[in-house]
Parts: structure tokens; C-alpha cells; sequence
């Protein structure tokens, strides 16, 4: 895209495996060059993506990029967030209590059964009545909401609080250019972005020279957030101001052409022109394999890790992983979402992330394993690894009288007791037996005297391990099975996907809507262009489900 031919609105669609982060990233740079660094503002959708934007080091200011929200927060001066006053709206609103994770509470196919409470439901439709823009008079709002609606919006107002629909709100209330006034604003996602804030994006283009908005209408899948994929093709531009990303460095042809012929059943869309990477790939049925019963689909991932291969199994709901998740543990095999961290079910082994901050069970496991630090002819521990696993076992009848006391006065970073982790000092801390037991690695005995709080989280990695030959790396390496929601893993991919077909009652009953049934189209369409190799397509076990092209 030319510099000449810019001026206003731009957009650039990037359809699954084009590389649209690569390409704005480029755009970025090169505008920074152009019109410097301080003039140019990027926002994108979801903290992931402003994440992704941020590692690749762009030349613009940290203050000028992240998501919509942390922009406006910035703008307003940072004011105080409902978010931090939770507890005494909970105290004095008790009927309409709300969780922290409230506004994320939703089923990702549209089923309000997962919410904490009846105030984090009201607060999600209150939220979305409002992205979408419609109207805030008290005639205009659900009865079934209303009562809460006037509840919080007054607390807020008596508190001088504002919630995350505020920033975007009253941002655009204000009629004022974007902070700091930068002369490009670069948008990603916006295919996800509602039209509340599709609204401040325009607002802001009026005091800029030019906006690109960089998305792909064919992967909006969070309508239920009141996200509007027609916000973002409309008004239409000319062609002239819209750019398709022509190569898929992701999608084999027999992937690609399924997926094509899916999309396509859809009107409401902007037509895009892209070629696949040149190979086959396969999609490939599994009569076999349904979220009740699916052993084939396990096997096959199970195979794929053991060949250094990446798989995703995918489902539109979150419920519908229980008897996967059952199955991966039964079998040892290990599986994680590092798009979902804060979902402990789907990642039973803690983070694989080098920067967590909280030590899992698996580590400590790992620490009780460690041989690294050999003394004397015996594999002994560094009082840190040592200081991870005993915070797990009992004392009585592991340690010497006294002998916990002495460890903890020696780990205690304000203490001036130092000691070296020689034999001797382990003599003085373990029960003679117990030492054996640990010098020896002995996972029956591990097992026997760990506290009881600590048995059943244990009871998985410990089966992992086990089941891979006793080798410790398996318990080092990012696991090669990722589990998840569709929705969960949007921008992901693997070399291989497993995608069940089932969809929600709610979700089933939406499909009379052409709305809701498009929305259901882009969901599987972006669960199908995770693959960049195979694509199994497994069976439904009901007529809640879609039907795929050759199933």
C-alpha cells in the first residue's frame, strides 16, 4: 500500500496463515519512519494480539499501542475502575453479586448457564446492549435487566467509578482526538471490535491522516460480546482503499478448499482471493471419535506427540471437553492451552511460560526428581529444589526432630544461618530411612508422604511421567496436545486439528436467525483453519451439531 494512495479509511484483510501481524508490523514501521515514531497509535482487540504486537519490538512509543481499552483508559487519566471496588458493590448489592470474571462468564457458543450469578448475566447484557449501541433510556432496556441497570449505573456515579464499556464510551463522548494526537492510527482484529468501538476508531480518524483497520470478517467470532462483523465492512470503500492478503503460509490445498467451500455458504461477507501453501495436507472423518467417546481422537494426538507433532482438539463449547480431558489424563499423555492459562482444567501442569511467577506442581515434582546436584557420589538437592518439594510432604516420620525447623531457618532470606547442602547437613534434617527413600527417587514412597491437599494434583504429572518412561524431559517441554474452545485458540494453529461438530442447544435454536447462524459458520471456519497439515473431523452425537461439506 503506497503511500500516495492513503488518506482516510483503509482496510487490509488477512484470512487465516496470510501473515496480517507481519504485514501491519511492516506498516508500522514504516509509517514511524515516515512521520515518526510519536505519530503513530496502534490498538488491537485482545490483550494476545497487543502482546504479539509488542514482541516484535515496534519503533512507536509503549504509551501508543495495546488494546482499545488500555488506550482510553490512558486518556482519561487512568480514573478508578469498578473492577477495583467489586467486593462493595458485593456488599451492598448482594442479589446482583458480581465475580471478577463475570463479564467473561458467557459460554462461547452463547449459553448463559456457565455465569456465576444472576449480576454477572445482567452485567454481560448490559455490556453488550451497550457495544452494540443501542438505546440507554430506561424504555429501551430489557425488563429483565433493568432493575440492576439502574442499581449500578447510579452506584457508579455516586462512587466516580467507571467500567471497561465506560472508557470506550465516554472516550467518544468527549469528541477529542486520540491521546497524544498522533497523525495514523493502525487497528488489528477489528473484525472483533463492536461497534461502540468501531465508532470511537472512526471518531479518532477524523483528526488523522489516515487509519488501517486490519482484520478478516470471515474470522468474527465474538458476536455474543456484541461484536458486529457488518461495523467493520461498512460504509464500503472503494476498492482502491481495500487490500487482501494473498498467500496462505498456513493452509494445505485439501484444507483450504474445505474450508473455502464452508465460508462461502455465507453472503454477508467481503469475497477474498487467496492461494494456499503448496502442499496437500488431508482432512480426514473419525466416525469413531465424539466428545462421549473419544478414544480414536486421542490416539491420534497421542500419536502425533510422540512424532514431534503439535494437535489441537477443538470443540465450540467448553463442556463438551470433560471426557477429552478425562482421556489425556487416563492415558498420561500431557496437554495445556497457553491461550487460556487462567483455565486451570486446561492446563493441569501449571504454565510453561518462562516468566510465570507461580510454581506448579509439576515443577515441584521436577524438583523432587532433579540428580543435577551431585556431592560426595550422591545426587543431592540445592536447597532451592529442596526447599519446592518438601513444602509438599509431612513431617512426621520424614524429618528429624527439629529437622524442619533447621531447613526453614536456613531458607529464610532474612536469617543469617548459612549452610552447605552436603550429606551431613541432609543427615541432620532427614529421618535416616526417609533419607534413603529420597536419595533413591522413590515415587511410592513420595507418593505416601505427601500431605493430603497435595495427592490428587500430583496424581497427573506423576502419571505422565510414568508413562513416558520415567524421563523427565516430558515434564520440561510445552506439551504437544492443546485443548480448548474454538474460540480460545483464534490465531493459533498446529500441525494438526481435531474438530468435534457439536454446538449448543442455545446455539442450535440461534440457527433459525441468519445472524446467529452465520456466526456459528465463522466459528467452525476459524476451528478449521488452525490446521497447517491435517484436519480430522470427528462425529456428532446429536442433531446439535453442524454438518460438514464431505461429512
Amino acid at each position: 500500500m503506497a503511500e500516495t494512495e492513503l488518506s482516510g479509511e483503509h482496510r487490509c484483510f488477512g484470512p487465516p496463515g496470510t501473515g496480517k501481524t507481519t504485514w501491519l508490523s511492516r506498516q508500522i514501521e514504516l509509517a514511524a519512519e515516515k512521520h515518526g515514531p510519536d505519530n503513530i497509535i496502534v490498538a488491537s482487540f485482545s490483550k494476545t494480539a497487543a502482546t504479539e504486537l509488542n514482541r516484535r519490538k515496534l519503533p512507536i512509543p509503549s504509551e501508543n499501542q495495546g488494546t482499545l481499552h488500555a488506550l482510553c483508559y490512558r486518556a482519561m487519566g487512568k480514573p478508578d475502575l469498578v473492577a477495583n471496588h467489586i467486593s462493595e458493590w458485593n456488599e451492598e448489592f448482594p442479589q446482583f453479586s458480581l465475580s471478577l470474571e463475570g463479564s467473561n462468564a458467557m459460554d462461547e457458543m452463547g449459553v448463559d448457564s456457565h455465569y456465576a450469578s444472576d449480576g454477572d448475566r445482567c452485567l454481560n447484557e448490559w455490556n453488550i446492549h451497550r457495544a452494540m449501541m443501542k438505546p440507554t433510556s430506561h424504555d429501551a432496556i430489557p425488563v429483565r435487566i433493568l432493575d440492576f441497570v439502574k442499581k449500578y449505573e447510579n452506584w457508579k456515579t455516586s462512587k466516580n467509578l467507571i467500567d471497561f464499556s465506560d472508557m470506550i464510551q465516554f472516550t467518544a463522548e468527549y469528541n477529542e482526538p486520540p491521546p497524544g494526537h498522533p497523525e495514523i492510527g493502525m487497528y488489528d482484529e477489528v473484525q472483533d471490535f463492536s461497534p461502540l468501538e468501531l465508532s470511537l476508531v472512526r471518531q479518532w480518524a477524523k483528526h488523522q491522516r489516515y487509519i488501517i483497520l486490519v482484520g478478516d470478517d470471515d474470522q468474527a467470532i465474538f458476536s455474543f460480546k456484541g461484536a458486529d462483523p457488518k461495523a467493520f465492512l461498512y460504509p464500503d470503500l472503494p476498492p482502491e482503499r481495500k487490500r487482501v492478503l494473498r498467500k496462505s503460509w498456513r493452509l494445505p490445498h485439501a484444507i483450504y478448499a474445505l474450508a473455502k467451500g464452508w465460508i462461502s455458504t455465507i453472503k454477508n461477507r467481503e469475497p477474498k482471493e487467496f492461494e494456499p501453501k503448496n502442499t496437500e495436507g488431508k482432512v480426514v472423518e473419525l466416525p469413531k471419535a465424539t466428545i462421549k467417546a473419544p478414544e480414536q481422537a486421542i490416539e491420534i494426538a497421542g500419536r502425533n506427540a510422540q512424532d514431534g507433532k503439535t494437535t489441537m482438539i477443538l470443540t465450540s463449547c467448553g463442556y463438551m471437553l470433560g471426557n477429552v480431558k478425562a482421556q489425556l489424563r487416563a492415558n498420561g499423555l500431557p496437554y495445556h492451552n497457553p491461550y487460556r492459562l487462567s483455565r486451570g482444567d486446561w492446563n493441569p501442569m501449571g504454565s510453561f511460560a518462562n516468566n510465570s511467577k507461580k510454581i506448579s506442581t509439576r515443577e515441584r515434582l521436577l524438583a523432587f526428581l532433579d540428580t543435577t546436584h551431585n556431592m560426595y557420589g550422591e545426587s543431592l538437592w540445592s536447597l532451592e529444589t529442596l526447599d519446592l518439594w518438601v513444602s509438599m510432604i509431612k513431617t512426621r516420620g520424614v524429618f528429624k526432630k527439629g529437622g524442619k525447623e533447621k531447613l526453614n531457618q536456613i531458607m529464610d532470606p532474612d536469617s543469617f544461618v548459612t549452610a552447605v547442602p552436603d550429606q551431613v547437613l541432609y543427615e541432620q534434617i532427614f529421618d535416616p530411612q526417609a533419607l534413603k527413600f529420597a536419595l533413591r527417587r522413590d515415587l511410592a514412597w513420595f507418593r505416601e508422604v505427601l500431605v493430603a491437599a497435595k495427592k490428587k494434583a500430583i496424581e497427573y504429572p506423576l502419571r505422565v511421567y510414568e508413562r513416558h518412561g520415567r524421563n523427565e524431559q516430558v515434564l520440561r517441554e510445552k506439551p504437544r496436545i492443546i485443548i480448548g474452545t474454538i474460540h480460545s485458540t483464534k490465531g493459533g494453529e498446529a500441525d494438526e486439528v481435531i474438530l468435534f461438530p457439536d454446538i449448543s442447544i442455545a446455539a442450535m435454536e440461534g440457527c433459525s436467525d441468519s445472524t446467529s447462524r452465520e456466526a456459528v459458520i465463522r466459528t467452525f471456519y476459524v476451528g478449521m483453519t488452525r490446521a497447517k497439515e491435517s484436519l480430522y473431523l470427528c462425529a456428532p452425537i446429536s442433531d446439535c451439531s453442524v454438518r460438514f461439506p464431505n461429512g
